[in-house]
């Protein structure tokens, strides 16, 4: 059930607790940082049906993008941080990511796989990467707000597939059908 359905519920709610920080996040709170993430997205070009790609340590940023791209009608590709480089990059090139978000004690992982793929938006969350923009920054004057589009993404999950390479797993989206639950 997406966040937002909490938010209007139960605002005040913890919805995320980092037991490794004590940090908490209400579902209010990550419903708005959704909200700013599909709206990023959004400015960025990205349309209904496109892909990004989260490889990520568990951090809150993970959530609110995964919501955000939930909430805009796009697919997210979750990449294990476990892979090589040129692991990343060949889930990065065959599942047409047009974004690619990690945190900043990925770096070297991250810029590796990057450095492979043409026409990657990157940012890092979280720490800093050469070449890669700043999530948090890139989020800050975004409104929080639904954008006008609002419609439900998917998740693209990765088999290992039969030749030896993953398969990306691209259920259809079922336009025009609310993130909320009031279907």
């Amino acid at each position: 059930m997406h966040p937002s359905v909490h938010a209007k519920t139960s605002p005040d709610k913890p919805a995320i607790f980092m037991g490794s920080t004590g940090a908490v996040v209400t579902y209010r709170q990550l419903d708005a940082q959704s909200n700013q993430a599909a709206q990023l997205f959004r400015s960025l070009g990205l349309r209904t049906g496109d892909v990004i790609a989260l490889c990520m340590d568990n951090c809150p940023e993970f959530l609110a993008s995964a919501w955000g791209a939930q909430r805009s009608g796009l697919y997210y590709t979750c990449i294990s941080t476990r892979l090589t480089p040129g692991e990343v990059s060949y889930i990065l090139k065959d599942s047409g990511a047009k974004l690619f978000l990690t945190t900043g004690n990925l770096a070297t992982l991250a810029q590796a796989a990057a450095s492979q793929c043409e026409g990657l938006s990157c940012f890092v969350a979280g720490g800093t990467i050469p070449g890669f923009q700043s999530w948090n920054d890139a989020l800050e004057p975004m409104p929080a707000v639904p954008v006008p589009d609002e419609t439900s993404g998917a998740d693209m999950l990765y088999s290992s597939g039969t030749t030896g390479r993953p398969k990306g797993i691209r259920p259809p989206l079922e336009r025009g059908l609310p993130i909320d639950g009031d279907n």
